[in-house]
């Protein structure tokens, strides 16, 4: 299968799996109320979290060690294997310390919905394993059954239980949906085996400290907005939040095709040229993400939501920037996940995490919620910084850093005609985005077909 062609299977199974949930919005927003959505995303942040505990980084060291592997298929048991330990204990511990849990959380969660939410966590952890198999054998079509048959499934049972059980429901429609899940995957589990634990303990731990620090950076906010502004005000922001994210799955279909061939392009000068070209057109696809975001998204919003929650539409824009830059700064750190130790991911998460503290301590109470997000836009800025300055430091790679500043400065001037009512000028300026993207692409075909007519001629 070719790469355009494994890029198109992705983008149909995830946007299509994506849209059932989000189509399901404007029901689950009136069945719930601007309360309980807010207590519901409480939920899933917490899903979040513990989801990065229990993975432990393994999916991302299955996609760095695989194809050094002369025997990848015991290479594949092993994985399995402690992914399998870690995050049996992790479930075990949460339903021990259930109640303690429980009063951490705000809003105070039922404990049938925290049960049913570390029981899923484990299950769709265990499936990471077949999933990153999948994807490192290139085997889209059967990668994206599994999600469409997850997504149907959660879908059915939320429109099942969730209008009479609410958000007990709704767990319990994910519970589901990840058994559906894991017996639609159930060929492609290794059988579980113990080794190489120390170098997949040593990778997996510094992805997994540095994606608990990303946490603090974008995550853990749900639960102080709602400690700080209530739940009722967090609700508008998470559902901008999953806009914004729903809107960044475009992306996932050109990560999920190049995250794991990036590692092979580093031997030669040309490949390493490939590489840094092709992570700039990653970011910059990151920027067309985000002007739709600012010039559709936000007048949808209006359209698709209750009156309870419009002011999701004048959040969503702010959030598509911090998206785009968070996309960027996975693109250009190919040198830092290079690293075996990923001392270098540690230190960014740690410098991160301490600038997200400060703007909950000193942003968010004082000032409100719309300075805190133009602070976090710059807490992303930095981030991207910070790994492509010390991404350069360990592997240096020509990254075409010109083409990609033109793209964020027209997003800018997307977003500042948005603040303005300029729609004419949105419009405009995102054409000029979409021709500055698309050049080299059309540069070459132009080459081509003046070759041809010379050639004819």
């Amino acid at each position: 299968m070719t790469p355009a062609m494994t890029m198109a299977v992705y983008a149909v199974g995830l946007v299509s799996s994506k849209l059932i949930a989000l189509g399901l919005q404007p029901f689950v927003t009136q069945w719930l109320g601007a309360d309980q959505f807010g207590q519901l995303d409480v939920l899933v942040t917490l899903g979040s979290l513990l989801t990065l505990i229990m993975a432990f980084g393994i999916s991302d060291a299955m996609y760095r060690f695989a194809h050094d592997q002369a025997d990848q298929a015991a290479f594949f048991r092993c994985t399995f294997g402690l992914i399998l330990l870690i995050a049996s204990v992790i479930m075990i511990l949460g339903q021990t310390f259930l109640s303690e849990l429980q009063q951490i959380l705000p809003g105070a969660p039922s404990s049938f919905a925290v049960r049913c939410l570390l029981i899923t966590l484990l299950l769709n952890t265990l499936c990471c394993v077949p999933l990153a198999i999948l994807r490192i054998r290139n085997l889209a079509n059967q990668f994206v059954l599994a999600q469409v048959a997850f997504a149907l499934a959660q879908g059915l049972g939320i429109v099942c239980l969730a209008p009479q059980y609410g958000i007990d429901g709704i767990m319990a429609a994910g519970l589901v949906a990840q058994i559906v899940q894991l017996i639609t995957l159930a060929k492609h589990f290794p059988a579980p085996r113990l080794g190489l634990s120390a170098l997949l303990l040593k990778y997996g731990r510094a992805i997994t400290l540095s994606g608990i620090l990303s946490f603090l950076v974008m995550g853990v906010e749900r639960w102080a907005i709602a400690d700080t502004l209530g739940l009722a005000a967090l609700a508008p922001y998470a559902i901008a939040a999953q806009w914004a994210i729903a809107a960044s799955l475009l992306l996932e279909p050109f990560g999920m095709w190049w995250f794991p061939k990036r590692f092979g392009l580093l031997g030669t000068q040309a490949q390493r040229q490939q590489a840094a070209t092709l992570s700039v057109l990653g970011c910059q696809l990151g920027c067309l993400v985000a002007a739709g975001i600012i010039i559709i998204g936000s007048r949808f919003l209006l359209l698709w939501l209750p009156a309870e929650f419009h002011q999701s539409a004048q959040i969503l824009p702010l959030l598509g920037i911090t998206v785009m830059f968070k996309h960027a700064s996975t693109l250009l750190n190919i040198g830092c996940y290079h690293q075996k130790d990923g001392k270098s991911i540690i230190a960014i998460g740690i410098v991160s995490a301490i600038c997200a503290v400060a703007l909950l301590v000193f942003i968010l109470p004082r000032f409100g919620l719309y300075p805190f997000i133009l602070a976090g836009i710059a807490l992303q800025l930095l981030r991207v910084s910070l790994f492509y300055l010390w991404s350069q430091y360990y592997l240096r790679l020509p990254y075409p850093l010109t083409r990609l500043a033109v793209s964020y400065g027209l997003v800018a001037l997307i977003l500042v005609s948005h603040i303005h009512f300029k729609m004419a000028y949105e419009i405009a300026f995102s054409l000029l985005l979409l021709v500055q993207v698309g050049w080299p692409w059309l540069r070459s075909q132009l080459t081509g077909w003046k070759k041809a007519a010379e050639a004819n001629g």
